[in-house]
């Protein structure tokens, strides 16, 4: 969302509340929904206007415009792809493990270090797979 000049910006929020008044008039039902146009214009204002600012002159509630605008924050947003983890086997070492450690995520992936250092940092990958999910 790019913010408009002050100036514009008042102008297109004058237009919009016009619309507003006008598809309330027009409305079949007092509970009809406000189409998606209109919340997506009154969404793109906030870009240069507070929220509070913008719901308080078309007539919204602000907690309703700030749910519309992360809701189309989202859909306009793509999700970048987490890439699947393949599988690694590490070449054991020459010496003998002394402990090994398997943990499973809720999701199922599971986690198995075998290890022959005496005090391992193991926090550090713990968190970063655990985070992972």
């Amino acid at each position: 969302m790019q913010p408009l000049s002050p100036a514009h910006a008042e102008e297109v929020l004058t237009q919009l509340t016009h619309h507003f008044a006008q598809w309330r008039q027009s409305r079949s039902t007092p509970r009809s929904r406000i189409p998606a146009g209109l919340w997506a214009r009154a969404v793109a204002l906030t870009a240069t206007f507070s929220v509070s600012r913008v719901a308080k002159q078309l007539g919204l509630t602000p907690h309703a415009l700030k749910r519309h605008r992360e809701a189309l924050q989202e859909t306009s947003a793509p999700r970048a792809l987490r890439p699947t983890p393949q599988f690694v086997e590490v070449a054991p070492t020459w010496r003998m493990p002394t402990m090994e450690v398997e943990i499973q995520r809720p999701d199922g992936t599971r986690l198995r270090i075998t290890y022959s250092d005496s005090s391992p940092t193991l926090v550090p990958v713990l968190q970063i797979f655990l985070e992972s999910h």
